[in-house]
């Protein structure tokens, strides 16, 4: 189970929300207090889906998380930069990104 603390702060307009990652594994989500309770009910969904799809361990371009957080599926080839070691928050996590790479290199698990 992954721990998040959501918080209402007033951001700037064009900032609904973000999400940011604790030393200790937990997650703080802060969510604009000038939005309405449905817009804020979303911005909280869109921003725990960035938590399960781990974009916070995995390179790739921020436009294709937001994508991906909204929903688009997105095949990606999750190999962590060069120097870098991937991190995983679970073994669920693990295998999971196992199986992705499996899947893209035909292989057989």
């Amino acid at each position: 189970m992954i721990d998040y603390f959501v918080r209402l702060v007033e951001l700037p307009r064009r900032v609904e929300g973000v999400t940011v990652p604790n030393n200790d594994g937990s997650f703080s989500v802060y969510i604009n207090s000038l939005l309405s309770e449905e817009q804020r009910q979303r911005v909280l969904t869109h921003e725990l889906e960035h938590i399960e799809k781990e974009h916070f361990y995995i390179d790739i371009p921020v436009e294709r998380m937001e994508r991906q957080a909204e929903g688009e599926h997105i095949n990606l080839a999750l190999h962590p930069p060069e120097g870098k070691i991937a991190c995983f928050k679970s073994e669920e996590a693990l295998a999971l990104y196992i199986k992705n790479l499996a899947a893209q290199t035909g292989a057989r698990i």
